[in-house]
């Protein structure tokens, strides 16, 4: 029975070393994509942003923004004096990255869709969700770049925002393309080398954009899957306010952005074929059990040994048959019966 005891123990002890570590898998979408897709409904359930570098011309080493020239300014921008940003209109209009505000509020994504974007070259291009705790959401996003109706893989940046976390991501971008005042005194490298700062104080520094949960952020690649699922709806918490709701951007990057693993910009305009697709989850519990669970692992390992040696200790003591016991005859005892016999 001790023996049964003492492996039960250890088989329980030994358990989270079988199904970690080494052991694991991965975790990834199980089953991809796959299954029916409803046709999106464009503001409704899904809304469509993008981040361009703006148009800046130069005269005379003077910087001049679009509409900056007056109607009877009657200066046109040289092509030799055209900043490189303008060489090329990406494929974006301007509703995306001028949006109207306020945004418009988004249903919870429950049913699958399919979409296409193509981005720029050093731009972003991204769909913005409002994702439900109740479903367990996958992503599969495949990046490509067509000409001459041949597409060919391109590699580049996927990554899952929450709105404060793009915000940020926003501020970021915009520096590094349209404030050339700060980036002439900033600096490129600077800027980079603020991107070796460890995950836990990157939002203490100018460069300090994460992704959400700090985990969903897919670099130089061509094709990626994965999958969110929440323990209740997402909120930002304010020192200085009260919680703000918050969607998720689905952001695929074509820029060189602060990140020191992040792809290059292409120099080519890439294709985004994106498929979301919710399920719908059948067992959801709440956030508490996990530290309740950690707890009753912490408490059995602490009373495994006192177990053991209780076990261990009250082996033997005791018969389970109830026979007569006999002791064993002292010394000093056998030596008294003996005198009184020859008495």
């Amino acid at each position: 029975m001790v023996r049964k005891v003492s492996f039960f123990l250890a088989a329980v002890l030994l358990m989270p070393l079988l199904v970690s570590g080494q052991w694991s898998i991965k975790a990834q979408a199980a089953t991809g994509c796959s299954g029916e897709v409803e046709p999106v409904r464009w503001n409704e359930t899904v809304h469509r942003h993008a981040m361009v570098p703006n148009e800046v011309w130069f005269f005379d080493d003077e910087m001049f923004a679009p509409g900056d020239l007056g109607d009877g300014d009657e200066k046109e921008p040289p092509a030799e004096q055209t900043d490189s940003s303008s060489e090329g209109q990406g494929p974006e209009e301007s509703w995306m990255y001028n949006p109207t505000w306020p945004l418009p509020a988004l249903e919870p994504l429950t049913s699958g869709h399919y979409m296409s974007m193509e981005i720029g070259n050093d731009s972003v291009g991204a769909l913005r969700f409002n994702l439900s705790s109740d479903y367990r959401t996958t992503f599969c996003v495949t990046l490509q770049s067509i000409e001459d109706g041949v597409s060919t893989p391109v590699e580049g940046d996927v990554y899952l925002l929450t709105t404060s976390q793009y915000r940020l991501y926003e501020e970021i971008y915009d520096i590094s393309h349209n404030s050339y005042s700060f980036w002439d005194d900033f600096g490129v490298d600077e800027l980079n080398a603020l991107s070796d700062i460890p995950p836990e104080w990157r939002s203490f520094s100018p460069a300090g954009w994460q992704t959400y949960r700090d985990v969903h952020q897919y670099e130089q690649t061509s094709e990626v899957t994965f999958s969110v699922s929440m323990d209740g709806p997402e909120l930002y918490s304010s020192l200085f306010g009260g919680s703000e709701w918050q969607d998720f951007y689905l952001v695929v990057d074509t820029w060189d952005n602060t990140h020191d693993g992040d792809a290059p910009a292409p120099e080519t305009n890439v294709v985004a074929d994106v498929t979301v697709m919710p399920t719908e989850r059948t067992l959801i519990l709440p956030p508490w059990t996990v530290p309740l669970v950690f707890f009753g692992a912490m408490a059995a390992l602490i009373a495994t040994p006192f177990i053991l040696n209780s076990r261990y200790m009250n082996a033997g003591m005791g018969d389970s048959n109830d026979e007569a016991t006999t002791t064993v005859p002292l010394m000093e005892q056998r030596a008294m019966d003996v005198h009184a016999e020859d008495e």
